[in-house]
């Protein structure tokens, strides 16, 4: 096994029963698959760096032995991610185009509803939706091997699949244009800006409510 990755201000299910809150929640869609399995999102372990930097502490609910020691465990970790996602000060969620990201949007769509500040990062896509071993719309398209394969009726399905992701995506943007607390990027430069900002004005915010 590879050597733990150590993230100075990484706050964990442990030290969460513990009492410690975290500042940030970094979450998002994490089941990207590929033909060895799940794969680790592409932006989590550069923004858990910089915010090692930045000595922001964070919970990060995409649970790594790299990063974690171990494995998630859906009865310990499942109640400690959710109660990190209502108690940090700004919660991120990393999407991807590699996943549908359904949950997460959900989870987007409650933070909007009780006005918590949260920034969505398209990380590589924007909108486009483009599973591993299927592609994006054009490509399956394409695939007449695949439709060869699958008959007609399986390949209906999965054009419906990669469509419907690509749609959530544009949905929820617009659902979501006249809402002061949700915010979107599509770098992570734009990223750091945005973190950098919302911080400084929710920090503002709670010492003038003390």
């Amino acid at each position: 096994m590879d050597a733990l990755v150590p993230h100075k201000m990484l706050i964990t299910s442990e030290m969460m029963q513990e009492g410690i809150k975290p500042l940030l929640f970094t979450g998002g869609a994490c089941n990207i698959q590929n033909e060895q399995g799940a794969v680790r999102n592409p932006g989590r372990d550069g923004l858990g760096e910089w915010l090692d930097e930045k000595e922001w502490s964070y919970f990060d609910p995409q649970i790594h032995p790299l990063t974690h020691g171990r494995e998630y465990i859906w009865g310990i970790d499942g109640p400690q991610e959710k109660r990190a996602r209502e108690m940090a000060k700004l919660r991120i969620y990393e999407i991807t185009s590699t996943t549908i990201a359904s949950m997460t949007m959900l989870e987007i769509m409650d933070d909007a509803r009780l006005n918590r500040t949260s920034i969505v990062w398209f990380n590589d896509g924007g909108w486009r939706f483009s599973p591993i071993g299927l592609g994006d719309k054009d490509d399956l398209l394409r695939n007449y091997q695949l439709k060869q394969q699958v008959g007609d009726l399986v390949f209906s399905h999965l054009l419906a699949y990669v469509n419907a992701g690509r749609q959530i995506r544009m949905e929820l943007q617009m659902m979501l244009a006249d809402c002061q607390s949700v915010v979107f990027v599509n770098s992570f430069d734009e990223l750091k800006l945005a973190i950098t900002h919302l911080l400084a004005v929710v920090m503002r915010r709670s010492s003038l409510n003390k």
